[in-house]
């Protein structure tokens, strides 16, 4: 009997280091592939603008067809954060897949980040800063990008800044 009571008692501990190593040390899961698996998340160029109530800040990039070697471009992956002046994120875009030939944006409207007003301005006025994420492969190429300020009433662009984002 006492046999008996210690074979369980050591199955019992045997079992219970099993399930205490397996959950520490967990095998990796293959049933999804990452579309990302192959990628680099590349951080871009930073831009600031201020913007104010009924404001719309509109990031757009363009992903060309061949690259400058002139070889098929392949999608890439656009990501856009704001940042307030003290570097805090207030939003944050979903990730945008660019196909090669194509143009994607972003919108961020004054009215849906989490901020207040600058102290002394009448039109509840914020600068803030925006850095775009890239998810590109290894390939060498140009994404020409622009940062739009538009007028949510009128739909007018104010502001216009381009650039080029170099992978």
């Amino acid at each position: 009997m006492t046999i008996n009571f210690i074979r369980n008692k050591l199955a019992l501990l045997v079992v219970t280091g099993a399930l205490i190593a397996l959950s520490v040390f967990q095998l990796p899961a293959n049933a999804q592939r990452s579309e990302q698996a192959n990628e680099t998340t590349r951080v871009g160029a930073t831009a600031l603008i201020g913007l104010a109530r009924g404001d719309r800040l509109r990031f757009t990039a363009f992903n060309p067809s061949t690259t400058e070697s002139l070889q098929r471009n392949e999608p890439i992956r656009m990501q856009v954060l704001i940042y307030t002046g003290t570097g805090e994120v207030i939003a944050e875009s979903p990730a945008v897949v660019i196909p090669p030939g194509e143009f994607r944006f972003v919108d961020f409207d004054h009215g849906d980040l989490a901020i207040s007003g600058e102290p002394g301005t009448t039109a509840a006025r914020n600068q803030v800063r925006t850095i775009a994420l890239w998810g590109v492969r290894s390939r060498t190429f140009n994404v020409p990008t622009s940062l739009e300020l538009l007028d949510n009433t009128t739909g007018h662009s104010r502001v216009v800044l381009q650039g080029i984002q170099e992978f």
